[in-house]
């Protein structure tokens, strides 16, 4: 995929995330899948390695744990979204309080992170604006690995299956 980090960088990136993505409770994203075959733990990280590519290559100057932390929390709601009939509905729409909820209750958030949290959804979540450089490049890592997983992930096995 595009948005390839150094092995230093890379490094980084693993050291910033310690203590949250190796939690019991973030590795639990690895039971929900997100978006086409990929889990909410594979999504997470991906939006975190976006967003940070971003940061780091277009010199925004965003502070590198917060922007980690909040992409890696963002979609931290802990439930099968295509099972749960009575938010299935409103998934979209209500899944931003209910990660910042989540994450509030598992780890110490600051206001940068929890603004990431709570906005990565715009402009679906109208009243919910990115208040900081950071929630904005979450935002936009969001749309461009929720595009890929759906358009992407999903082409792969078909064009397998058409070379048998």
């Amino acid at each position: 995929m595009f948005c390839k980090l150094t092995p230093a960088e890379e490094t980084r990136m693993r050291q910033l995330l310690q203590g949250v993505a190796d939690d019991p409770n973030s590795l639990l994203m690895r039971q929900f899948i997100q978006h086409g075959t990929v889990t909410t733990y594979e999504h997470c990280l991906r939006v975190a390695r976006i967003a940070y590519w971003l940061n780091l290559r277009f010199g925004c100057r965003a502070r590198e744990a917060s922007l980690l932390r909040g992409a890696f929390l963002h979609d931290f709601y802990l439930y099968d979204w295509h099972a749960c009939r009575s938010i299935t509905h409103w998934h979209g729409f209500k899944h931003p309080l209910i990660a910042r909820y989540n994450a509030e209750t598992v780890f110490q958030l600051n206001e940068t992170e929890k603004n990431i949290i709570q906005s990565h959804m715009w402009p679906l979540t109208i009243t919910w604006l990115p208040r900081c450089r950071e929630a904005v490049l979450v935002c936009l890592a969001d749309k461009m690995s929720s595009a890929w997983e759906t358009v992407m992930e999903r082409r792969a096995p078909r064009l397998a299956w058409q070379q048998e």
